[in-house]
């Protein structure tokens, strides 16, 4: 029978030589590469402000989560600005109960002096009536006799 054998060819590694003493010319290749890490964090910042890594497979797969986060993240602006708008709301009403709570006890307490008997009987003392000194009497009517 034939033997399954894994189809993926791999190189033998080559076999490295001992290292070359440093040399000018190694240093300058390495501050090439400094230079490139540079350019290529430059590019990245490029990519984000032009908006190329939205175009990338990963950032379309997750476009949808993306959403999902904006729209939460609006809702908790709305949620925000809606409590807000509720506590500057009940402040003002409670402002007006306080108002409306003095003008009645204001009101209330000038009714019950206005309508004391010293005060109507000094009032009517210009207009000729004057206040009775004896008591009412309560009037009985026999019906049996009717």
């Amino acid at each position: 029978m034939a033997e399954l054998r894994n189809t993926i060819n791999i190189e033998p590694e080559p076999v490295k030589s001992e290292p070359k003493p440093l040399s000018p010319e190694s240093s300058e290749t390495k501050k090439a590469k400094g230079k490139s890490k540079g350019k290529q964090a430059g590019g990245k910042i490029k990519g984000i402000l032009e908006g190329s890594f939205l175009v990338r497979e990963k950032v379309i797969g997750l476009l949808p989560f993306l959403i999902f986060l904006t729209g939460i993240g609006l809702l908790y602006i709305f949620n925000s600005n809606y409590a807000n708008r509720t506590i500057i709301t009940i402040s003002k009403t409670k402002k007006q109960i306080e108002e409306q709570r003095f003008e009645y006890i204001n009101t209330k307490s000038k009714l019950m002096q206005t309508t004391r008997q010293t005060e109507i009987a000094k009032r009517l003392q210009y207009s000729g009536l004057k206040e009775s000194k004896t008591p009412p009497r309560k009037i009985l009517i026999d019906q049996t006799n009717q």
